[in-house]
């Protein structure tokens, strides 16, 4: 049989991960989703005065790939925009990953990362990720059978970190694998969350042709229901991952939108990062009174280890209104 004819599992249903209300209800605390602040209202009027042809003409992303490009000091043949942070991940692994070759995990990860490697028929090589960055774990689990590495800093879900000199140890060893690529293995900074933590690492990724840096608007930016993400790579693999999805994936408005917020959202998204580690330090500290185990979260969300009473407070919390998540397998 080959991979084209090869079944797909029927258990795949992306939005389970989000089970739940499908819109917020009066009343309600929506935290299950880790979305940041809605952004100002002027951002309204900033798309009201937007050129109609947008709608009827198909989305030209380019603008915005330079203005990213610009902020971050990089070259605009190095940025790729895509439809959220989940599509240039799906992107990476469909260009990188096939059937057979596994992808090297440190885990507890995010939920996505299986199904994009089942999707593929990849196998997922787990690392365990209890505190620091397993970077030598990681290291030990390459061999020539490895295609990706995924390294997510923040994690998601418990906001753990990785540094500089981790990226740069896996980077170093992944591009000596022999993974048919010319670069070995392809290492994917998952980077959803970095506004949130002390530590930005996508210059560093721009060192290497194997690291693949991926970004959101849909977190501090506040931009979810707009669902534009970006990669950062060589732009030799920026190619590749543009020839790997739709030529259209974000609607003009969406774009626009994003653009306008960027013109003028720093004031707000730096407010609204400062706020949010404020009250993630005073949730932890409140956490720990009460015997709650946390860890040095670095995201907008904080992870907590309620052993035998995950189910009560999980309950409790959503007959209160405050909709949260768990994890009871991990």
């Amino acid at each position: 049989m080959s991979d084209r004819d090869a079944p797909l599992p029927s258990t795949w249903i992306a939005r389970d991960l989000y089970a739940g209300p499908t819109q917020t209800q009066p009343g309600v605390l929506k935290l299950d989703a880790n979305e940041g602040n809605p952004p100002p209202r002027k951002l309204l009027k900033d798309l009201a005065t937007a050129d109609l042809s947008k709608l009827r003409e198909y989305p030209d992303a380019r603008p915005l790939e330079s203005e990213i490009a610009d902020r971050l000091g990089v070259d605009p043949a190095r940025v790729v925009v895509t439809a959220g942070a989940d599509e240039a991940l799906d992107r990476v692994f469909r260009a990188y990953l096939a059937r057979g070759r596994r992808v090297v995990l440190p885990v507890p990860a995010f939920e996505m990362m299986y199904r994009y490697a089942d999707m593929i028929g990849g196998e997922i090589h787990p690392v365990p990720w209890t505190d620091a960055f397993p970077t030598d774990d990681v290291i030990d689990a390459l061999d020539d059978s490895v295609s990706l590495v995924v390294m997510i800093s923040p994690n998601n879900p418990t906001g753990r970190t990785a540094d500089a000199s981790d990226l740069e140890r896996v980077a170093e060893a992944a591009s000596n694998v022999d993974s048919g690529a010319a670069f070995g293995a392809m290492v994917i900074l998952d980077h959803a969350y970095v506004e949130y933590a002390d530590h930005d690492l996508t210059s560093l990724a721009q060192r290497f042709d194997n690291v693949v840096t991926v970004r959101t608007f849909s977190k501090a930016w506040g931009l979810a229901g707009c669902r534009v993400g970006y990669a950062v790579a060589s732009p030799d693999v920026a190619t590749v991952l543009r020839n790997v999805g739709s030529p259209f994936p974000c609607a003009g408005l969406s774009l626009e939108a994003v653009r306008a917020q960027m013109r003028t959202g720093d004031a707000a998204l730096e407010e609204h990062v400062r706020a949010i580690r404020a009250g993630r330090g005073r949730l932890m500290e409140t956490l720990s009174r009460l015997g709650i185990e946390t860890g040095p979260a670095q995201g907008n969300f904080v992870l907590g280890e309620f052993d035998t009473r995950s189910d009560f407070v999980f309950r409790g919390l959503n007959a209160l209104g405050v909709r949260v998540r768990r994890f009871p397998h991990r």
